[in-house]
């Protein structure tokens, strides 16, 4: 019998014989300095190096202004190389001592622009001493763009926008800690016409940035330093399925709570609210209305306020008299009528205290809501263990308005989900 040998001849050069889907499937395993390297195994693994489109620059371990400079130039270089699209790019820096030049960003914001660029990533943390960067005007006006994530770079908006539209082909953005800042011609009441999810996290000066989206669906308010006018939420409303909000980023005035300005959101389906503090009346007010505009809403989550923040919401509400009466600890039944959450199926709320004024929650959303199938509760790491045990026992004994209607007690982590990491999938 003869047997083949499997042994490889001699210099056969097996990885350079590898399919070039295979090698860029290797590539996108690789960070970009060791992806790089793959150029000097062969002619073939360079062509394919030279083509790869999904380039990561994660610079935190660069040190010194010698090593930051030449960074710079190796991004430049790549970029300049490339034969083929770059459909991904991510560069992403946080340092003490320096950061690109609004030159450099330009210069590679131009390059991929117009190389077919579908997804970027920009994260420059500027020095102490210097303002932040801001987004190269060529992005607004780049029409293959789908997805874009910017940290830390400001929005200063294109100097004119064609047909009032920018970003035409963005379908999901992530501002986090951005400035909006404003300008003449700029960033106020322009249209992003194919945007379906925007997140705003840690941004400043939210009420500059004016826009239309005719198909989002998802919008996140989340943590900002400056508070919002409930007007900038009108037209959003109307057509969002999801909504994700730190209430206390809502700029509140007692005569725009009483006259109910919230628009009716017919097909608002999920809220998702962050830093309710139910010893605050404003929140109550807000919340209230909130819910009472929302017929179709399906599912509700709540992360609760913890009780350190309480003495600065009292302190702040006393100058705020004019708010409705709607305490929780009176007649908590008078919130909603028959017409309000008819829909609603799921309530969760987590960091829950046991305070008297959220077992009163619990006891309204299970008395009015006819389909409600779960309220699931994670409570505090603070709470008192016999009073935990005290409204367990309460809460089950509540009315249900739901024969589906079930009361769940669980320790799941981030059960109202938050921003916890925002970073695309590259």
């Amino acid at each position: 019998m003869v047997r083949r040998s499997h042994r490889s001849k001699p210099g056969l050069d097996l990885i350079s014989q590898l399919p070039e889907d295979l090698k860029h499937k290797i590539l996108e395993r690789l960070d970009t300095r060791s992806a790089a390297k793959t150029a000097l195994v062969s002619r073939q693994w360079k062509d394919v190096w030279l083509r790869h489109g999904q380039l990561a620059f994660d610079w935190h371990d660069c040190h010194g202004e010698d090593d930051f400079v030449s960074v710079v130039k190796t991004i430049t270089n790549v970029l300049l190389l490339r034969t083929g699209p770059v459909k991904r790019f991510s560069f992403s820096i946080y340092r003490e001592f320096d950061t690109p030049e609004q030159s450099d960003l330009d210069v590679w914001c131009l390059f991929l622009s117009r190389n077919g660029i579908e997804q970027l990533y920009l994260g420059i943390l500027p020095h102490p001493d210097s303002e932040n960067l801001t987004i190269p005007s060529c992005i607004f006006s780049c029409q293959t763009i789908k997805r874009l994530y910017v940290e830390a770079v400001d929005f200063c908006g294109p100097v004119c926008a064609p047909h009032g539209s920018i970003l035409s082909g963005v379908t999901s953005i992530i501002f986090t800690a951005v400035e909006f800042k404003a300008k003449a011609s700029g960033i106020r009441g322009v249209n992003i016409p194919n945007l379906e999810e925007l997140i705003l996290h840690a941004c400043r000066r939210i009420d500059n940035f004016v826009f239309s989206a005719p198909k989002l669906k998802s919008l996140t308010v989340v943590y900002t330093f400056s508070r919002i006018e409930l007007k900038w939420f009108e037209l959003h409303l109307l057509r969002i399925k999801t909504l994700c909000l730190t209430i206390d980023s809502i700029l509140v005035k007692p005569e725009s709570i009483i006259q109910e300005w919230f628009p009716t959101a017919m097909n608002l389906q999920v809220i998702k609210l962050h830093g309710f503090a139910f010893l605050c009346q404003k929140h109550i007010v807000l919340v209230i209305q909130l819910l009472k505009k929302c017929p179709n809403l399906l599912e509700l989550g709540i992360e609760i306020e913890p009780k350190s923040q309480v003495r600065y919401y009292e302190e702040e509400e006393q100058e705020e008299t004019d708010l409705p009466d709607l305490s929780i600890s009176k007649d908590p039944s008078r919130w909603f009528d028959d017409r309000d959450l008819c829909e609603l199926k799921s309530v969760k709320m987590e960091s829950f205290n046991g305070l008297r004024e959220e077992v009163a929650f619990i006891k309204t959303i299970l008395s009015r809501s006819p389909a409600l199938e779960e309220v699931i509760i994670k409570e505090s790491v603070d709470i008192d263990t016999s009073l935990a045990s005290k409204f367990k026992r309460k809460i089950t004994t509540f009315a249900c308005a739901s024969p589906k209607a079930e009361v769940i007690f669980t320790d799941t982590e981030y059960l109202v989900s938050s921003v916890k990491s925002l970073h695309p999938d590259f």
